[in-house]
């Protein structure tokens, strides 16, 4: 059986305008409501082609989103309903649903042993932190910060700085696109893997995400996979240890899933 971990968006799930940026041939299926407006979707081919995998292998959503963002997916949080998925950028684990109450008792400890506290973050950022680029402030599932910027008027020597002094206390930070991440560096999406293995039966592990954030679970895995149109092929574009998909947008997901139904698993 394979073990298939994937991030979502820009990876399984598309904004409209991602959609319309990188045409596919089958039907385009909404897959996120916000409300009565559609947030993500999905092409037909990859739905089904999903369905198909899931049928004989386990599929597990891996995202940075928080728990409710995740449930806003109706595909996965209710039409699918995968046994196991990670949010959070690894800070929680769904079983059937429902947080593991063990590895949040894990991820509680490694915050307290490992980070400073979110009051010694905000004070290293206040240095920086200026309205004319921080937009919006989000505290996800009190665990991590999620910022929207400017990313034009983003300073980005006083980030690096920002990065240098974070990393003292246990920090780390991510810009993705319009997106600053700041978050414990014990927070992972490939601890959180590493864990759930030991929980299921597999006999390979195939990973695939398009950014920074997945590029530990990719390394993990037997296959790593990533689309081209990803921030991780912007910042590494040689890296040897990851499989670069061909496709854009929704293709690269019909691409993506075509490839692991063709993995032959030796047991």
């Amino acid at each position: 059986m394979i073990l298939f971990t994937s991030d979502l968006d820009r990876t399984l799930i598309y904004s409209e305008t991602m959609m319309q940026t990188y045409p596919v041939v089958s039907e385009v299926i909404p897959v996120e409501h916000k409300e009565e407006l559609v947030i993500s979707y999905m092409s037909q081919d990859s739905i089904q082609l999903l369905k198909q995998f899931s049928k004989e292998h386990l599929f597990v959503p891996v995202t940075t989103r928080a728990v409710y963002q995740y449930e806003r997916i109706h595909l996965f949080a209710k039409d699918m309903n995968p046994k196991y998925a990670i949010t959070s950028n690894g800070g929680t684990i769904l079983i059937d649903g429902k947080p593991d109450l063990q590895w949040s008792k894990i991820v509680k400890n490694r915050l307290a042993d490992e980070s400073g506290t979110k009051e010694e973050m905000i004070r290293i950022f206040s240095k920086i932190r200026h309205e004319s680029w921080v937009l919006r402030e989000f505290f996800i599932d009190d665990l991590f910060y999620m910022f929207h910027v400017n990313r034009q008027l983003v300073p980005r020597a006083e980030l690096a700085q920002f990065q240098q002094e974070l990393a003292t206390i246990g920090w780390s930070i991510f810009l993705h696109g319009k997106k600053l991440y700041v978050l414990p560096t014990c927070l992972n999406k490939a601890y959180a893997v590493q864990y759930l293995q030991n929980l299921v039966e597999y006999d390979l592990h195939v990973a695939a995400g398009d950014s920074m954030m997945d590029y530990d679970m990719i390394c993990d895995a037997h296959y790593g996979y990533s689309p081209t149109h990803g921030e991780l092929y912007e910042m590494l574009p040689n890296d040897q240890k990851v499989k670069w998909l061909k496709g854009m947008g929704a293709n690269s997901t019909e691409e993506l899933l075509r490839n692991i139904l063709e993995l032959n698993v030796v047991k």
